[in-house]
């Protein structure tokens, strides 16, 4: 069950623009909707340079789209842990469930196993996991350029 990770942006220089682009002619309109179109992807791709790869999945997760209706681009990491890296994360402590009495730890082994074995614990601590945003920095490095081609392309008209 994968959720999403959103995180809304605001450039009141770009939502000045969009609200005024019914106003503009066809060719001012579409350069509009490019500009915005190409700096989700650009957004996009470097959100996924610069996220920290484990096993390369949450890379794989992160989308962009762009709603021409709205003139609307939107970057999600649609994992349930794509939201750790980007904000870091505190020590927690993990207990089992309800009705159980043990864990069972998997993927690394402490001492040696036989083939089948696992071993259990009562619980098992995680430690802090530091910030490595990368949606962040993606989107402070395209804003610029975002801002600078609307400004163009209302300009021109």
């Amino acid at each position: 069950m994968a959720r999403s990770f959103y995180v809304n942006f605001k450039v009141p220089e770009l939502k000045e623009a969009l609200s005024n682009i019914g106003k503009y002619d066809v060719k001012t309109a579409v350069e509009i909707e490019q500009a915005v179109s190409e700096s989700t992807k650009a957004i996009g791709k470097g959100a996924r340079s610069r996220v920290p790869v484990r096993s390369g999945n949450l890379k794989k997760k992160i989308r962009t789209s762009f709603n021409v209706k709205k003139v609307e681009g939107t970057i999600a990491a649609k994992s349930s842990y794509a939201h750790l890296p980007e904000f870091g994360a505190g020590t927690a402590t993990v207990k089992p469930g309800p009705g159980k009495k043990a864990l069972t730890i998997g993927g690394m082994s402490y001492g040696p196993l036989m083939p089948g074995q696992k071993h259990f614990a009562a619980s098992a601590k995680i430690p802090a996991r530091k910030k490595q945003p990368y949606m962040q920095p993606s989107y402070e490095a395209e804003v610029p350029t975002l801002i600078r081609r609307v400004t163009q392309a209302v300009k021109k008209q």
